[in-house]
């Protein structure tokens, strides 16, 4: 199986180096530079490197990593955007997810929590630390947002309604009796149907709509 690449965006060169090192270490992942500043990064991206994972710090030097988000995705339609931070703030979480980001990770853990992560994320994970996808929820049920009509099938509805309670694509896909497959497919129509580019924008839009509870005691 061909290791998946990534760049990593990170001004702290011990953090980035172990981050680095343990990725590649397990095989399963391809450095392909690291950059301690976002402009490094647009740069090396501009030259022809093409990363199908970027792993990004918010606080950078120069251009702030919420800033270049939609930089990154301009220059790399099919790269995916993880957010890499030491602290829970809940506008940097909502901000970055509007944007474009695919997931949200902390750093508590080490490197090491980030290669299980991503290796999660791999076999159909939701690619948000648990805390941050409790504040997602969280949000949404707080809110006050008029519900939208979304025209979603029950089986798209379905499987956001899983995903939403935490099973991977594999789970969801045995839970409804399919194929990982076709479970991808409905994801990809509740994506397109909902405007968003990632399975945490997908759920936080169809919660916000009306589609799915927030409760996970209401989930199929």
């Amino acid at each position: 199986m061909t290791p998946d690449s990534f760049i990593l965006i990170e001004d702290h060169s011990l953090y980035r180096s172990s981050v680095i090192e343990t990725l590649e270490e397990s095989g399963r992942y391809r450095c392909l530079g690291g950059f301690s500043t976002m402009e490094e990064a647009l740069i090396a991206i501009e030259t022809g490197i093409t990363p199908d994972i970027v792993l990004l710090d918010l606080g950078l030097p120069g251009m702030g990593g919420l800033e270049g988000i939609g930089s990154i995705l301009g220059k790399l339609e099919a790269g995916k955007i993880f957010i890499l931070t030491a602290f829970y703030d809940r506008q940097k979480v909502f901000s970055a997810l509007k944007a474009g980001a695919h997931g949200y990770l902390v750093k508590t853990g080490g490197a090491v929590k980030v290669l299980n992560k991503l290796d999660e994320v791999a076999e159909g994970g939701v690619p948000l630390d648990p805390q941050i996808a409790g504040m997602v929820l969280e949000n949404f049920r707080a809110s006050n947002l008029p519900q939208n009509k979304i025209d979603l099938s029950e089986r798209e509805t379905e499987v956001l309604s899983l995903v939403a309670d935490g099973y991977t694509k594999s789970q969801a896909a045995d839970a409804m009796a399919l194929s990982i497959h076709t479970v991808d497919q409905y994801l990809r129509r509740a994506f397109d149907k909902l405007h968003v580019r990632s399975l945490p924008a997908a759920v936080a839009a169809a919660i916000r709509g009306g589609v799915i509870s927030s409760d996970p005691q209401d989930s199929p």
